[in-house]
């Protein structure tokens, strides 16, 4: 009995140890094929699962207003695909479920019945498709996440097949508000406006990745990290910017006119707070094709008589009570004829230079040209480019034009007329924001700054870089012109061409112009503008140019359309309290509601509590950056939002734009339901998240 136990133990240590040397020689035998005779396929086969050196495009820049909202962002987008060759996807499996996720499908995107779903899925199905596209667009995280708790698709990638592909894509939060001065972008960065001209602090600098697929899925494995874009802070002010395009598009709906431009300026600083230019399309409807203040190369009109007086007062060739006789309203020189735009009444009549400018009297400011320069043409033009109206001026945005102001020493076609046509806006083209820039410097004591359009370069909520406007000229002429040209365009709306603009809310100065646009010598339509200053005071706080062009209903005039379009930017802007406390009515306090407070921003929560005249309290020893509110029987509690890299700050009870930017700038990715204010947050606040995770915003 015991031989035949040891027979046995023997018998099953041969066996094993037989069993361990075959499946050891296999081993060596398959380690010495694969690395020996199948080396080069293996090899192959490996490399085919690996793409080396991607390149990992960095998250781009947002654009900000001049208070910090967003007005251009990246945003994830997703596109959605099923792949069918999925082994675990069986012909039961998708049979039960394709009718209801074929209805869920039509009730989602609405773009297709439940039957077409249908035919479309189990025609993939039985082509094994591996990437039918679900829904022909791109959508959101929200929607995404909805449609991957459709039936069949939750049962995951490798049960369903479904699966999504990431796609980075550029938005405008408010549309088409200053759409054309943000510009847009194409693969290779910044097309036009300023996400061209700050490609290259927007767009950051890109990483390096290696490719390998696992597991029917591609992981990437960073080698040099992507570095974010800067944030760029214009100096658009999203208030002003929707007053001024709204009075521009009422204006040039009423008057059918083709194009019109609005630009409005802070003069001590050179910041543009508003751009506006649209073209039409057709009959009334209006967009922004092109930015026509900085490119449109144009005969500017009487507003360039105020050049040219200034030249004549500061040469001293003249002065502002000099009397000129415009006669009957027609002046001939040479062979060609110079009306005023009142000779079918008359004319004017003998008038001071400084009436000249009140009545916009074409003869009387060609007179004054002539009498102090017809025999030294070439001084006064040296004049006026000393006074960097002809100076090119970089605004940084592509496109941009040029002054052209011709000089005889140099111009080919100069002769008898060129003169005294240039001294009241022709013969000379100027883009319209060099108009503003030179009646910019009137109200800013004769200081000629350029125009800018963004402050800064912010990194990691700092300022890198910063932007101030250049000094063009110190000086345009001296004081005593100044006073006397400020008093003329004070008079051109008490007296003159621009008496419909007086307005019992804001002193507004400025000169009207009207300029006739020909075609084969004939009278095609006319280009009417105002430019000026408001308040007019001693220290005016911000100017503002309005030109259309070819109106086609009423009579053509820069004060009755143009005009009337700065009044409305300039009352509205009153009523906001742009030049301090506007006057307001007593309250009604029998029938008024407590306005809700949202959080965001210390200082913009604190000074909008403070407008409204409502009670709020800060219980932090130090005031923080970012806020939460709360309501309370005796007025707001704010409460500081605490910030750590790395966790998802609290945004609820914020509006929109306070929370998306708050959010991007942690580095997340925010996807966004409903509008109002934020009631939820997902993830919750406090939640550990790695930078660039997503976090969706319900609005209500």
């Amino acid at each position: 009995m015991a031989q035949n136990r040891r027979s046995i133990i023997l018998f099953r240590y041969i066996l094993i140890s037989a069993m361990i040397i075959v499946v050891c020689f296999a081993i060596v035998w398959n380690t010495v094929r694969i690395s020996l005779v199948e080396n080069e396929y293996w090899e192959m086969k490996a490399d085919s699962l690996k793409v080396p050196n991607v390149r990992m495009r960095a998250l781009r820049g947002n654009i900000l207003s001049c208070n910090d909202e967003i007005l251009a962002s990246t945003v994830p987008e997703y596109m959605l695909f099923i792949d069918f060759r999925v082994e675990a996807l069986k012909k039961d499996t998708f049979e039960k479920y394709v009718k209801p996720l074929s209805a869920a499908l039509a009730s989602k995107f609405g773009d297709k019945s439940a039957a077409d779903y249908e035919r479309s899925l189990r025609k993939a199905f039985n082509k094994k498709e591996s990437r039918y596209r679900i829904y022909g667009k791109r959508v959101s995280y929200i929607d995404y996440r909805e449609v991957a708790e459709f039936p069949l698709l939750n049962k995951g990638r490798y049960k369903s097949g479904f699966f999504e592909e990431h796609v980075i894509t550029r938005t405008k939060p408010f549309g088409t508000i200053a759409s054309r001065t943000i510009g847009n972008l194409a693969d290779t960065g910044g097309t036009y406006g300023l996400e061209q001209a700050y490609n290259i602090q927007l767009k950051g600098v890109d990483g390096l990745a290696d490719k390998e697929k696992v597991r029917d899925t591609w992981v990437y494995r960073d080698k040099k990290k992507a570095v974010p874009g800067m944030d760029i802070r214009t100096t658009l002010d999203l208030r002003i910017q929707t007053i001024t395009e709204r009075a521009l598009l009422k204006k040039l709906r009423d008057i059918d006119a083709e194009t019109g431009t609005a630009v409005v300026m802070e003069v001590a600083t050179g910041k543009v707070r508003a751009i506006a230019n649209y073209t039409r399309l057709r009959e009334g409807v209006y967009a922004e094709i092109r930015n026509n203040a900085v490119a449109d190369m144009v005969e500017p009109g009487s507003t360039f008589k105020t050049v040219s007086v200034m030249a004549a007062l500061d040469d001293g060739v003249a002065t502002a009570d000099e009397i000129f006789d415009t006669g009957n309203g027609i002046y001939h020189v040479g062979r060609s004829v110079m009306r005023d735009h009142n000779y079918h009444r008359g004319g004017y009549g003998a008038i001071t230079l400084a009436q000249a400018i009140q009545f916009s009297s074409n003869i009387g400011t060609a007179k004054a040209i002539l009498k102090g320069y017809e025999n030294r043409q070439g001084f006064f033009i040296d004049h006026l480019y000393r006074m960097g109206l002809a100076d090119s001026v970089n605004f940084n945005l592509k496109g941009q034009g040029y002054p052209f102001i011709p000089h005889p020493d140099t111009y080919k076609g100069w002769n008898k007329t060129t003169l005294p046509w240039m001294s009241f806006g022709y013969n000379v083209q100027i883009p319209p924001i060099y108009t503003l820039m030179f009646y910019n410097a009137i109200a800013n004591g004769g200081k000629m700054i350029a125009p800018i359009f963004a402050t800064d370069a912010i990194s990691d909520g700092k300022v890198v870089e910063h932007y101030v406007a250049q000094v063009v000229r110190d000086s345009i002429c001296k004081p005593s012109t100044l006073a006397a040209i400020r008093r003329m365009l004070s008079d051109v709306v008490l007296l003159g061409t621009a008496k419909v603009l007086k307005s019992p809310y804001v002193s507004i100065a400025g000169k009207t112009g009207t300029a006739q646009l020909r075609h084969k010598g004939q009278v095609v339509g006319h280009r009417v503008s105002f430019c000026g200053y408001f308040p007019d005071n001693e220290h005016p706080k911000y100017s503002c140019i309005v030109v259309i062009t070819k109106p086609r209903i009423g009579y053509p005039s820069g004060g009755d359309m143009s005009g009337m379009v700065l009044r409305k930017i300039a009352e509205q802007m009153y009523a906001l309290g742009y030049f301090g406390e506007p006057a307001l009515p007593d309250r009604d306090t029998t029938n008024c509601y407590f306005p809700v407070v949202k959080g965001g921003m210390e200082r913009i929560v604190a000074a909008a509590c403070d407008s409204f005249g409502i009670a709020y309290r800060m219980p932090d020893a130090e005031s923080p950056r970012w806020v939460a509110a709360r309501q309370t029987d005796s007025g707001v509690e704010l409460d500081g939002v605490k910030l750590h890299r790395g966790v998802v700050p609290s945004v609820t009870g914020m509006g929109l734009m306070d929370a998306l930017y708050l959010l991007e700038s942690e580095g997340l990715k925010v996807s966004v339901n409903g509008r109002g204010t934020v009631y939820e947050q997902i993830p919750a606040a406090g939640t550990a998240v790695a930078a660039g995770g997503n976090v969706i915003l319900n609005l209500h």
